[in-house]
């Protein structure tokens, strides 16, 4: 399924412009560690959850040159939770979107918090040789 645009409800959209202020990011930048954060929790978002009231974005102005970097990390997520990499591609993709900025916004005070959302397992201490990385188009 295509699609270029997405509504966020009307509660991350608030949540949204607070993050906003707090750490003077810009939307899209909060929007892709939102849909990262989110992508990382375990469960599976609900779309029902989340109304359609809130603001309207351009898809490739969220994620920009990155998109197909993100598409490929949410038909990921569809297959591990056995859902269809199309028919679920956009309501799942609105579930993310909302979700991780519900997630996030509680984490966050300032700037300074983004580190916080980080697993510890990713730390510096586990290094990846360049030579184990393999990158595919997708």
């Amino acid at each position: 399924m295509a699609f270029n645009r997405v509504r966020m409800s009307k509660g991350a959209t608030h949540r949204l412009q607070m993050l906003k202020g707090k750490t003077g990011l810009t939307p899209n930048i909060l929007l892709r560690i939102a849909v990262c954060y989110s992508l990382n929790e375990p469960k599976i978002p609900n779309p029902e959850e989340y109304d359609e009231e809130g603001q309207e974005l351009n898809r490739y102005t969220l994620t920009g040159e990155w998109d197909c970097f993100y598409m490929g990390l949410l038909r990921e997520r569809l297959i591990a939770d056995g859902l269809d990499t199309e028919k679920d591609l956009f309501p799942q993709f609105r579930a993310h979107l909302n979700r991780g900025v519900f997630s996030i916004f509680s984490r966050i005070k300032d700037l300074s918090d983004f580190q916080s959302l980080l697993p510890m397992e990713n730390s510096a201490t586990q290094p990846v040789e360049m030579n184990e990385v393999e990158i595919h188009d997708v």
